[in-house]
């Protein structure tokens, strides 16, 4: 088979089929799922068998790596089935990697490529080829959640091919009146062998990798294209819209990765422009780690807010929470996390620090939103305390799109009158294993 030309997630060989030959250019490594493989060299026309591969097993890594000519062939001895691992996956993690790990790698290639050799010289006529060297293991054997990563990437790549991932949208209210004023957008995704993911799980490993700008895209495309289906189901419901409400809005997620990259707010407006949606209308949430990227995050934060972009901090109150970013950076609100609002009923000092931080965000002229709202007791502190958005399983559950419209033309509908019997009476549910967390 042309290995050159494989692109799905998994691949499967007949006894006998040719892998790929020593020679080739090495575009792909292979993760066996099943069956036995088989590592051998050519010389003089006779196959030399040196490694017997089976369930497990990496291999066809070396050229990926150092992008070599493969120094040996390989074949299915049974029929076998491989994750493809994409040239991309593995030299993401080179190139992050730290120099002397980069030249220890080169090292150990040069090794192993040179014991290949070695093999083949052997088995010329005359020379005696050790038993041992025939069945000698690859020191690239990884360990067992190193490959569980490496399958989950495939995966993903495999996911965004097919767009398999589902857009959910869970409401931010106004704490006093109980208002939807826009949803944030929390991806979801359904694998075909894993079922449901939890967004912890593959959203961690996209932002390890360079995953997460092209599923960063698929956010933003999907996030204004429904925003245009929102603002027009409005349009066509209501018979008499709602006066003096803000326009509606959707915040994404945003990673450092993608928040570096050269291109970002390049394609970010021509996302907007493509879908006619005002730039206000689409707010940015970024965590921490974006921030500590120092002098470049300034210049970029700077330079969304010259766009009209509404910043938001999320998860403030964990990791560093350093105040000298609030100082540095001209962000917009502040998404207190819940463990604030979980502890602020039984911890004093947790009640106390929530009572300074909203204070502090009154002061700097930011927007206070409480994530992880569950329970009307926690509504009626948060509003006495003065924050002004909420978000979490009181107000709504992240809901699939049909639902999320419902939801809100609900709330648009009953705005002047019992908002909150219309927002704790829906029934509408995500068939979606929900996590704790209100957020994504």
């Amino acid at each position: 088979m042309s290995e050159g030309k494989e692109s799905s997630l998994l691949v499967h060989f007949q006894p006998g089929e040719l892998i790929f030959t020593a020679g080739e250019e090495g575009h792909h490594a292979y993760i066996i799922e099943s069956g036995q493989v088989d590592i051998f060299v050519t010389t003089t026309g006779k196959d030399v068998s040196f490694k017997t591969l089976a369930k497990g097993d990496v291999f066809g890594e070396m050229a990926v790596i150092d992008a070599s000519p493969r120094s040996a062939s390989a074949r299915a001895l049974t029929e076998t089935c491989c994750v493809v691992i994409s040239s991309e996956q593995i030299s993401d993690r080179i190139e992050a990697s730290d120099p002397v790990v980069k030249l220890l790698v080169s090292r150990l290639l040069d090794h192993i490529r040179s014991l290949n050799t070695g093999v083949s010289q052997a088995a010329m006529p005359g020379s005696d080829l050790p038993e041992s060297s025939l069945t000698s293991s690859s020191p690239f054997f990884p360990h067992q959640p190193v490959l569980e990563k490496m399958r989950l990437e495939s995966e993903l790549l495999d996911a965004i091919a097919t767009n398999a991932f589902v857009p959910h949208y869970q409401p931010l209210v106004d704490l006093e009146t109980e208002e939807i004023l826009g949803f944030e957008f929390l991806i979801r995704w359904e694998s075909p062998t894993r079922g449901w993911v939890s967004p912890a799980m593959f959203i961690n490993t996209a932002e390890e990798t360079s995953l997460i700008r092209p599923i960063g895209r698929w956010v933003l495309e999907n996030a204004c294209a429904d925003l245009n289906r929102l603002n027009q189901a409005l349009t066509n419901t209501l018979a008499n819209p709602v006066e003096n409400r803000p326009p509606l809005f959707i915040s994404v997620n945003v990673s450092a990765r993608q928040f570096q990259a050269p291109q970002f707010n390049e394609e970010l407006l021509e996302i907007l422009q493509r879908h006619q949606i005002p730039h206000s209308q689409i707010k940015l949430e970024v965590t921490e780690r974006v921030l500590m990227e120092g002098p470049s995050a300034i210049n970029i934060i700077q330079q969304c807010r010259q766009l009209g972009f509404h910043l938001a901090l999320d998860d403030f109150g964990t990791g560093f929470s350093s105040l000298t970013y609030l100082a540095k950076f001209e962000i917009d609100s502040l998404k207190i996390d819940q463990y604030f609002v979980r502890q602020m009923l039984t911890n004093r000092r947790t009640l106390a620090l929530m009572k300074n931080i909203l204070a502090m965000t009154r002061d700097l002229e930011m927007l206070s939103v409480a994530e992880g709202v569950e329970t009307q007791e926690e509504l009626d502190i948060l509003r006495r305390l003065g924050c002004q958005v909420g978000q979490g399983y009181l107000f709504g559950k992240p809901l699939p799109f049909e639902s999320a419209k419902n939801l809100l033309l609900d709330n648009y509908r009953y705005s002047s009158g019992p908002t909150v019997k219309v927002l704790r009476g829906c029934e509408f549910e995500s068939n979606v294993p929900l996590q704790t967390s209100s957020s994504s």
